[in-house]
């Protein structure tokens, strides 16, 4: 059976959210972005069956030094709830600088301060910031490397 990935850049008011599968391509999907946690949970459960996801790849804030931040207990229990309710494996992976490798690939840059927070309120960094860490981990493990 073949793998299918979700790709989770977990933040508390937005959750950034990608997909791939053996091809080993990663891709942004429309990120979790309601005002509720449940109801971005939700969210996640929606996205988890339309693409018979199973397996969950999850950023982890480690510090540049790999060491644990802390944030990283509270990614923990989202690891655990993500678990817990979906019943599919989790991985967590360094997330590194993914945010700013999404601003690097999120093409112009905002003209102006408002410009900026409608992109960030929207979820696409998020997004691409969990492209980024699902093709890093796809690539460490050879998923879809054609060599």
């Amino acid at each position: 059976m073949a793998e299918v990935y979700l790709g989770v850049d977990y933040g508390s008011k937005r959750v950034g959210l990608s997909h791939a599968d053996d091809l080993g391509m990663a891709f942004p999907l429309p990120a979790a972005i309601e005002a509720d946690p449940a109801d971005r949970l939700e969210h996640i459960g929606r996205e988890i069956v339309r693409l018979k996801v199973t397996r969950i790849v999850l950023g982890y804030p480690l510090s540049l030094e790999g060491e644990r931040t802390a944030r990283c207990g509270e990614v923990d229990t989202f690891a655990a709830l993500l678990k817990g309710r979906f019943q599919l494996p989790v991985e967590l992976v360094d997330e590194g600088l993914t945010s700013q490798s999404a601003d690097d690939l999120g093409g112009r840059k905002p003209r102006d301060a408002k410009e900026r927070r409608a992109r960030t309120a929207g979820g696409q960094r998020d997004s691409r910031a969990a492209a980024i860490l699902l093709q890093d981990f796809l690539n460490s493990r050879g998923i879809g490397d054609p060599s």
